[in-house]
């Protein structure tokens, strides 16, 4: 069994607060629907992912630790995680598939070798 570590924001370095402090008196039941969602470019926050993440996931220069699977990926040449997923998984199904074919074919040969022996 492993922990797994918990944190949190701080609430005064959470840079949407203001919109959640004006928006504060909707947080009922029955006004809940007419709160605004926070809509984020992620184009625009490029470089600043840091300001978003738990203390806990900065390195020692206080920037956001990148993923190591985002740090593969782009090793590899892939523009995102989902991207060398798929590419990965359509290899492991055209390993699959080759397999498959090989395996035929030498069926067909014993098949035939067997055919042969057998009308001798």
């Amino acid at each position: 069994m492993s922990l797994i570590g918990t944190g949190f924001i701080d609430p005064k370095d959470y840079p949407y607060k203001k919109w959640i402090d004006e928006q504060k008196h909707l947080d009922c039941d029955e006004h809940r629907h007419k709160m605004k969602t926070i809509m984020v470019r992620v184009e625009d926050q490029v470089g600043q992912e840091h300001l978003f993440c738990d203390k806990e996931q900065r390195n020692a220069e206080d920037k956001f630790r990148r993923p190591k699977k985002l740090v593969e990926a782009e090793r590899r040449g892939f523009k995102s995680v989902l991207e060398q997923h798929e590419a990965d998984k359509k290899a492991q199904d055209d390993a699959k598939l080759q397999e498959t074919v090989d395996l035929r074919r030498q069926l067909a040969d014993l098949t035939a070798l067997v055919q042969q022996l057998l009308k001798k």
